[in-house]
């Protein structure tokens, strides 16, 4: 029997790799796998060892008061890692830990990198530990694939995995407000008071409407009860955010979801102002969210640290939906992002090729 091992720290690794392992269990049934990742990974894995995304966290400033718990983490994992001694591990994106683990483990066993770190944005040096310690690079942008053969890498590209997961269903649309205030709780905070201000501005202007908070599953609702809330909180599905009339979303893979459904929506960003002002100095892209940068020009507003403030979220929401012709046109270039993405079944033909590697 092979063993897999499958690693994944953030919401959107989990999801990619719990897909993953379904497929690659339809398709291999000896085929054992073992995560170290969140509750999609534990749904589709025979066993998991931790659930990392319950320790994902966010910012350069940030993880310093985390440092304890991430050394013990990583070391943790590394000895179970040797006990089971896999036949192939999986990285799924996770950057700041999957990479130490891949220096740690030091070609021990066969390593695939899945979800690239964006190394063609900022710490490109990160080029270097990719180039010595990782097997196979498989990227979710087409542009990634170019940049990593540049660099002589063994480089991979089947398409991305959200064309086969996000599914349009074209429910009535709502006069509703939906906000995405982030997967972190470290996010959540920074972003959720902004959020509700801006919501109080809209709903003085905006009569009718009713606002919310679409929360992923593995954030309670009790820790945005906490926050002092006033709007209604549901859990993720992508119904709700398809029947949205707008969305302002925190930067992440959710606007590559929601761009996808082709629901109009802003994109808005706060971190540590330590943290902004080195990513400013490091970062090497004109925007911050996925949909621009594949695009190559602005089709979604962004609003970073100050300009993410209650009134410019308010007023750039309301310019939207007080001008039919403005919505429309964000809806039909929003239509492009598929293309971008393309081709379809990505998932299947990845679970294709490691089937393949194993087997060889």
């Amino acid at each position: 029997m092979k063993r897999v091992i499958i690693v994944a720290g953030d919401k959107s690794g989990d999801l990619y790799g719990g897909f993953l392992s379904k497929k690659l269990r339809e398709k291999c049934s000896s085929l054992e796998i073992i995560s170290f990742g969140g509750d999609n990974l534990f749904k589709y894995s025979h066993y998991q060892i931790i659930n990392l995304v319950n320790y994902s966290t966010i910012g350069l400033f940030e993880i310093v008061f985390y440092i304890k718990k991430f050394i013990n983490l990583l070391k943790k994992t590394v000895e179970e890692i040797e006990k089971i001694k896999p036949d192939l591990i999986i990285l799924i994106d996770f950057p700041d830990f999957n990479l130490r683990l891949a220096k740690i483990l030091n070609k021990k066993f066969p390593l695939f990198y899945y979800v690239s770190p964006q190394v063609w944005a900022w710490r490109k040096k990160r080029i270097n530990l990719i180039k010595k310690y990782i097997d196979r690079m498989i990227v979710v942008f087409e542009f990634e694939k170019e940049f990593y053969e540049k660099e002589k890498v063994d480089v991979f590209y089947f398409g991305h995995p959200l064309l086969e997961i996000v599914k349009k269903i074209n429910p009535q649309v709502k006069e509703i407000i939906s906000f995405l205030p982030g997967s972190r709780k470290n996010e959540i905070k920074r972003h959720l008071p902004v959020m509700e201000k801006a919501k109080k501005i809209l709903e003085k202007e905006l009569k009718g409407y009713s606002f919310r908070i679409i929360r992923p599953p593995h954030i309670e609702e009790e820790f945005y009860k906490n926050l002092k809330t006033t709007m209604n909180i549901v859990e993720h599905n992508y119904s709700l955010l398809e029947e949205s009339k707008f969305i302002i979303a925190s930067s992440g893979t959710t606007t590559l979801e929601v761009a996808l459904l082709e629901v109009p929506f802003l994109i808005i960003y706060r971190v540590n102002p330590l943290t902004w002002f080195i990513l400013k100095k490091l970062v090497k892209t004109n925007f911050i969210g996925m949909v621009n940068i594949l695009a190559s020009k602005k089709i979604v507003e962004e609003l970073l640290q100050k300009k993410a403030c209650p009134e410019k979220i308010a007023q750039l929401t309301l310019n939207y939906l007080k001008d039919e012709k403005k919505y429309s046109q964000l809806k039909e270039n929003l239509k492009e992002i598929k293309t971008l993405l393309s081709p379809h079944n990505a998932t299947e033909n990845l679970a294709n090729f490691i089937i393949d590697y194993l087997s060889s």
